[in-house]
């Protein structure tokens, strides 16, 4: 036997031929690595309900962008359906491939095999979230080759989701704060004054300049998104500290839900039971969506905590200056209602200097021969499939929408 040889059998390894490609180049040694517990590739639940908790998850998953559309009271687009349809195909072809086709390898397995649709489901939602335990792999190379890809394309299918997510979750707040501010104006009249939701924020804005001094960021969208996520943590924590089978103790519960909701995944600890891979198959996903919550509401404070610190007096005096420049406005004369709207959109940072520019620009093209503008015209401009019969006469000439569709 040569050294070459001898050293890798010393080291566990066992020799493949370098041109199959359909076997491991390596086989590990499972029962070193298992943690005692063994899945033997039978499901210990009844097939009907094991189809019926799959059918659940996949549903649940790839309507998720079509349910963020309706929970935002936004319109279902179509690239919402797209986007469902994709995650369908993607997790209805990862559940046929993942148990009849591709072999896996985990610690838990007496050999090489395909998972069973629990374990499936379990693998996938790491997958699509990204925790990847490791605790199950793909065993041969061109089944390593085909999960990679799948990993990749189910990246920026997720990472869509999430962005829609996220919008709709930031909507929800805005609404809550608009609702709580109507909430308050309604006792102030119950109590007697006269005082409506809107006069009540007008006079929160003008204590503050009209917004043109930021308002120092309140904290309660970040606190709830803490405690939503804290919420899921601790569900996660109780269930693998008390479910039989899984036993863990307090702290491996906790940096186990840790490392898991933050999508780590060392893998260190994991579940080790059907019901363990099936609570963590849908709170992997609960979990991971709450922290994307928590990191938007955290980006969005420290944002606006770093405009409403950086504020500075003087450099509000120097872009006084500069506009009365840019738009010759004498010293110490009043400035029209026009102007006042354009320097406060530019305070607030709604918008910059070329887009109000382009704005000036989009109104003087619309214009008619009479020198006149209104819906109609404006609507005309846009698209020749907008109804114009509720929106009065056009004193604008038709064919300068070729003028705007050009720019």
């Amino acid at each position: 036997m040569s050294q070459k040889a001898l050293t890798n059998v010393l080291d566990g390894k066992v020799l493949v031929p370098h041109d199959d490609e359909d076997k491991p180049q390596q086989t590990p040694d499972h029962k070193s690595q298992r943690s005692g517990t063994t899945w033997s590739g039978v499901s210990n639940i009844n097939l009907e309900v094991t189809l019926m908790i799959a059918a659940v998850w996949v549903l649940m998953l790839g309507s998720a962008p079509i349910l963020i559309y309706y929970f935002g009271n936004k319109k279902v687009t179509n690239s919402a359906i797209v986007l469902s349809c994709l995650m369908w195909l993607a997790l209805f072809g990862g559940l046929y491939l993942f148990t009849q086709i591709i072999l896996f390898n985990s610690p838990h397995f007496e050999r090489v095999r395909s998972l069973t649709i629990i374990e499936c489901t379990y693998f996938m939602t790491q997958v699509i979230t990204t925790v990847g335990y490791g605790d199950i792999t793909p065993a041969m190379p061109r089944g390593q080759v085909f999960v990679g890809a799948y990993v990749t394309l189910s990246f920026f299918v997720i990472a869509l989701l999430m962005s829609e997510m996220q919008a709709v979750v930031m909507e929800k707040v805005a609404k809550y704060k608009d609702d709580l501010a109507e909430k308050v104006a309604e006792r102030v009249r119950q109590r007697g004054y006269s005082v409506s939701h809107s006069q009540s924020e007008a006079n929160v804005t003008s204590a503050t300049g009209m917004g043109f001094k930021p308002l120092k960021p309140s904290t309660d969208g970040l606190i709830s998104s803490v405690g939503i996520f804290a919420g899921v943590a601790f569900v996660w924590v109780l269930f693998f500290h008390f479910y039989p089978g899984e036993n863990k103790s307090w702290l491996e519960a906790i940096y186990m839900s840790l490392i898991t909701l933050t999508t780590v995944g060392f893998g260190a600890i994991t579940p080790v039971t059907e019901a363990g891979m099936l609570f963590g198959a849908f709170f992997m996903f609960i979990g991971t969506s709450a922290l994307v919550n928590v990191v938007g509401c955290f980006s969005a404070y420290i944002l606006e905590m770093d405009q409403y610190e950086s504020w500075c007096p003087k450099e509000f005096e120097g872009d006084l200056k500069k506009f009365r420049e840019k738009y010759a406005i004498e010293s110490g004369s009043s400035i029209s209602e026009e102007k006042f709207l354009i320097l406060t959109l530019l305070q607030r940072k709604m918008v910059t200097e070329d887009q109000i520019d382009q704005i000036k620009e989009s109104y003087k093209s619309m214009l008619g021969t009479k020198g006149k503008l209104n819906l109609k015209g404006i609507a005309s401009n846009v698209s020749s499939e907008i109804s114009h019969a509720e929106l009065g006469d056009s004193d604008t000439d038709a064919g300068s929408s070729r003028h705007v569709s050009a720019r």
